[in-house]
């Protein structure tokens, strides 16, 4: 073991901050190379954040040494942004980053965590859980803060406990630089919650795909009408527009042969110039030094990549795959415990490639419990859906779907 991630390792299992963090704040040799960055208001943000719902694991448990590496590399080239949650890795993201993050100057990057509406049943509880993920993330502050996932199951809890104006409170008193909201409901909804409050900016899903495919242009067109700025949550769908079905893939590879298809997608939503930053969800080194190499290399996306998009996104549509963004939602709800987004990864692994062997195997490869048999038809999953999938009839699609690639021969 080399002796940094024992170094690590060690401060882990004694449960010491002491140990990673050091006596002294650590220095950030900037390299030569930096991401680009836009404007923010008076500040200028890195064009691509580290977004902490899907950490790089290691035996069920994050791997503090892969973070630490993540992030030391992210520092180094200026993308200096880092987007938590409560619920994040079984509630385990704010700490993780938290403690990676006490080794730098609070002031040398920015840290956005969101208030869990689902969890708000007075407006004391805004305060009480902001405190704790202050505790948890190891900060006095936080630069952005946000209503999350406002949807038609949240809003009613949002707007009774007046989450806007608790927030506000946590402002004027400098405990969050900027208040915004992430959102997973329908234009409509949009619509009236922009326009309730003075917002500093809102987080949208926003790729390539869902701005054909459901309502991300309309949601975007929203935004940018109400001059609200704009953070994109997941940009390549939950990594769906980087493993691509194959006839798409060689599309993309045969009109842009110099991106790869996350590049590719990346450079898409900085089309958009609401956008300010883009959260990725980077699960290992490699992903990250991809992307941070994407915005410190940048290229501004072009009228003939935006019609290789648009191919792409039909060859996308024809192949019948299902629009899961493996966020996991739908699993904090499920009674039964069935692993909704691993299923439809499987399925839409299979309508890419057609192998339904492996679509078996690896279905069959999923505990008992939780395959799509096990659904008890409660839609309980679909009302908590960000993209509003109708899970159980899809589970039964794939379950018809898993039986029929058994008998091919």
């Amino acid at each position: 073991m080399k002796r940094r991630e024992f170094i690590i390792n060690s401060a882990l299992a004694l449960g010491g901050a002491a140990l990673l963090t050091g006596c002294g704040k650590k220095e950030i040799k900037k390299s030569e190379k930096q991401v680009v960055k836009r404007k923010f208001g008076s500040l200028e943000i890195p064009l691509i954040a580290l977004g902490c719902m899907r950490l790089p694991m290691r035996d069920g448990k994050i791997d503090m040494v892969e973070l630490d590496k993540m992030v030391e590399y992210a520092m180094e080239h200026g993308a200096n942004y880092f987007d938590t949650a409560y619920m994040y890795v079984e509630g385990k993201s704010e700490n993780a980053i938290g403690e990676i993050l006490k080794k730098y100057p609070r002031e040398s990057f920015f840290l956005a965590d969101k208030s869990p509406a689902y969890l708000v049943n007075e407006p004391g509880d805004v305060r009480k859980l902001f405190n704790e993920q202050l505790k948890k993330c190891q900060v006095d502050y936080f630069d952005n803060y946000m209503v999350h996932n406002i949807n038609e199951n949240t809003i009613k809890n949002y707007r009774d406990n007046d989450m806007y104006g608790e927030l506000l409170k946590l402002k004027k008193e400098g405990k969050i630089k900027h208040v915004g909201f992430s959102f997973h409901g329908d234009p409509d909804m949009l619509r009236e919650v922009i326009s309730e409050h003075k917002w500093d900016f809102c987080q949208l899903q926003i790729n390539y795909l869902d701005w054909e495919v459901i309502n991300a242009k309309e949601l975007y067109e929203i935004a940018d009408e109400a001059e609200v700025p704009v953070i994109v949550m997941e940009p390549l769908r939950g990594g769906g527009l980087c493993n691509l079905p194959e006839k798409a893939a060689n599309k993309l590879k045969e009109d842009c042969p110099d991106d790869t298809q996350a590049s590719f997608g990346l450079r898409w939503v900085t089309s958009k110039k609401r956008v300010f930053t883009i959260l990725s969800g980077m699960s290992n080194f490699q992903q990250l030094k991809e992307n941070v190499d994407t915005f410190t290399n940048f290229r501004e996306f072009t009228e003939e990549e935006e019609k290789t998009a648009k191919a792409v996104t039909q060859i996308m549509q024809s192949q019948g795959a299902i629009n899961c963004t493996a966020c996991k939602y739908c699993m904090e709800v499920c009674p039964r415990g069935i692993n909704i987004p691993a299923i439809f990864g499987l399925y839409n692994v299979y309508k890419s490639n057609g192998n339904g062997f492996m679509f078996g195997v690896n279905y069959n490869a999923l505990k008992e419990s939780e395959r799509a048999d096990k659904c008890i038809n409660c839609h309980l999953c679909s009302k908590n859906c960000p993209q509003g999938l109708d899970i159980p009839a899809l589970l039964k699609k794939v379950e018809k779907t898993v039986k029929e690639a058994a008998n091919k021969k």
